[in-house]
């Protein structure tokens, strides 16, 4: 704010404009007919410039509609990107048992598994791997909170491809067209778009 330099000018105006051009994008809930938890996570690998760390992006689903996402930067630095990956996918599993003990307080009842989708196949077989090797040790903790998710049956991992992974909405920058596409596949609608 003090010093303002000419490339943080360009990115004001970058996100000014698309603020701009989605001023009636707007999320619409529907009854689906089911309650089931769906969550999609992704890592973008050492994507900060200056301290190399990985962000992690996650959304949620219930029934079918998005109730939580968030995009935040990893505490370490990942030294491969099944690492990366594989601390993405901790996080929203506390953020599906949050909802899934919300969805239980309000009275409903939910399938379990929750599903959780990546797109990382190296992360998926660490998640189902039950043999810590050497290089795998570092992130001990998350496999051991993720394995035993999985064990206790409250969820079940699968993979997505790259190019159907929601989470990259909230992990890397993007161009216009998949933008909307990501926008569109996560429910939001634009309520000035012709009908």
């Amino acid at each position: 704010m003090t010093a303002p330099t000419v490339a943080q000018w360009e990115a004001l105006e970058h996100v000014s404009h698309y603020l701009k051009g989605s001023l009636g994008r707007g999320m619409l809930y529907e009854n689906h007919g089911h309650t089931e938890i769906v969550c999609f996570c992704d890592a973008d690998f050492a994507g900060s410039k200056t301290t190399r760390r990985s962000t992690t992006g996650y959304c949620v689903f219930v029934g079918g509609n998005l109730v939580s996402w968030k995009s935040k930067k990893q505490n370490v630095v990942s030294r491969s990107s099944a690492k990366a990956e594989y601390r993405a996918m901790a996080q929203p599993v506390q953020e599906i048992m949050w909802v899934h003990q919300l969805i239980k307080e309000i009275g409903l009842t939910t399938s379990l598994p929750a599903k959780l989708w990546c797109d990382n196949k190296a992360a998926l077989h660490i998640a189902s791997n039950l043999v810590f090797h050497e290089r795998t040790k570092h992130i001990e903790i998350d496999c051991h909170f993720v394995r035993d998710k999985i064990k206790e049956n409250f969820i079940s991992t699968g993979h997505v491809r790259s190019s159907d992974q929601l989470g990259d909405l909230l992990t890397k920058a993007l161009n216009g067209t998949r933008v909307d596409y990501l926008c569109n596949k996560l429910g939001m609608i634009n309520i000035y778009a012709p009908t």
